[in-house]
């Protein structure tokens, strides 16, 4: 029998713990290639820019955004009520238009609200002149985010021009 001395055993039982400790992270890589190569990928957003029908539930977020856009702003108090207003027109529609712009990537939503009287005064003030809408706006499944009021009358300059265009909005002579 060969006799090996003490620091040589040391040595070689190194090398065969590096050994394991390589065999094991090659095996742990495999095993995330493969299945990252088996699992669905992230969908991609959509080409093109489109309109989106607004849900219960988008309604119920982009309310509370607002409501929480003129509390911070001091324009409203905690128990003015509110109702969904026409948005456009006096004929458009009671509910929020929401679009998604591709070339942003984010969705895009207007939505008017009415004051349910009695209201306080700041709140009153503060729904004239275009105050009772709201420009929001989210990228990807985030966060609505009121950029502010619109102003009167609602022009296009105030959104993207793809979604002014989804929209049928037009700038007009006050719209400068």
């Amino acid at each position: 029998m060969h006799y090996f001395p003490f620091h040589m055993k040391r040595a070689f039982l190194g090398l065969v713990v590096v050994a394991l400790i390589v065999v094991a992270v090659v095996a742990v890589v495999a095993v995330v290639v493969v299945a990252n190569r088996h699992s669905p990928s992230a969908a991609s957003p959509p080409s093109t820019s489109h309109t989106i029908k607004a849900t219960p539930a988008e309604m119920n977020t982009l309310r509370a955004v607002f409501f929480k856009f003129k509390l911070h702003n001091k324009e409203m108090v905690s128990t003015d009520p509110i109702k969904w207003g026409q948005v456009i027109s006096p004929n458009g529609p009671n509910t929020p238009l929401i679009a998604y712009d591709a070339v942003d990537h984010r969705e895009w939503a207007i939505a008017s609200f009415g004051l349910i009287l009695p209201a306080s005064y700041r709140a009153e003030v503060s729904f004239q002149d275009g105050g009772s809408m709201g420009i929001f706006n989210k990228i990807g499944s985030g966060q609505w985010f009121m950029t502010g009021s619109p102003g009167f009358p609602l022009c296009a300059k105030d959104v993207p021009s793809v979604v002014a265009h989804l929209w049928g909005l037009k700038n007009y002579p006050a719209c400068n």
